[in-house]
């Protein structure tokens, strides 16, 4: 929750500048649009005091921490193999990996591992000091927005849990597209403000996070986000993911009637994810014709 001591701004509505909003959690001044339906922190911390808030995520109590060993490294979900795999699809492994927000750089050593050149962005310091020193991945201290990245230069553009926290998305949505080579690929992974545990916990869900995240998406509002920057989309879904399946089956456990034998609570979450009511979406989208 944003304190006095955070410097703060009251913006409209980041995508399409409207000032009518709704009031949809209690916790902060967390609004919903009502020209174009956009959920976001409607007061906010500013930039600068954002970018002071960034230079914590990297300490020991965080998931951000940085690994002590060549074997955490090599073995952090943080890597997000499953999620490399499923790009791979989609693109051949070569050109240039960029992945906006990207920690200490675990995902870029995995994809560097696949066959592309990797890059990053990303604001927290000590983040970007061990993937330039330790890994040797290239990595800005800067907000993408303010980089000198040439325009169709970039084969993947990557955001995994990174929409959320920017500013100025319909900004950066646009350099995202313009980055990226004809046929490049976006991809990346947001809280899911349509889920069922946000819906159950309301201003207790984990993923609201109220200091850091400024957009709260829906697959609806993301989808149409994406074809307002020109993007063509080749796959959404949404899954449990980081939140963990257990935690969203002792929900489903904790509101659901007595099942029949014959039914399982994990036929139920498969039911919620199809449902597009997982904890996080996942999207995958492409820049004009494929290749």
């Amino acid at each position: 929750m944003i304190t006095a001591t955070l410097p703060s701004e009251v913006i409209a509505c980041p995508f399409c500048g409207s000032t009518e909003a709704l009031r949809v959690r209690s916790i902060a001044d967390i609004v919903q649009c009502v020209r174009c339906q956009t959920v976001y922190l409607r007061t906010r911390p500013r930039s600068d005091a954002l970018y002071q808030l960034y230079q914590h995520y990297a300490h020991d109590g965080s998931h951000m921490r940085l690994p002590r060993t060549r074997e955490e490294i090599e073995h952090t979900n943080l890597r997000r193999r499953e999620f490399v795999s499923e790009a791979l699809e989609f693109v051949e492994p070569e050109g240039t990996w960029l992945d906006i927000g990207c920690g200490w750089g675990a995902m870029l050593d995995e994809v560097r591992s696949r066959g592309f050149t990797p890059r990053g962005i990303e604001l927290t310091r000590a983040c970007v000091d061990f993937a330039t020193m330790i890994l040797g991945i290239p990595v800005s201290n800067s907000d993408f927005l303010d980089s000198t990245i040439p325009p169709a230069t970039c084969t993947v553009i990557s955001m995994v849990h990174v929409l959320e926290h920017l500013p100025y998305p319909a900004e950066t949505l646009r350099k995202v597209h313009a980055t990226l080579i004809e046929g490049g690929l976006f991809c990346g992974i947001v809280p899911n403000f349509n889920s069922l545990c946000s819906e159950l916990l309301l201003d207790g869900w984990a993923w609201l996070d109220p200091n850091f995240h400024y957009v709260h998406y829906t697959p609806t509002t993301l989808e149409q986000r994406l074809a307002e920057a020109g993007f063509t989309l080749e796959r959404m879904y949404t899954t449990a993911g980081d939140y963990g399946s257990q935690v969203v089956l002792d929900y489903i456990r904790s509101v659901a009637p007595p099942l029949p034998d014959s039914v399982r609570y994990e036929d139920l979450l498969a039911a919620v994810e199809e449902d597009g009511r997982g904890e996080e979406i996942r999207f995958f989208a492409r820049k004009g014709s494929t290749f």
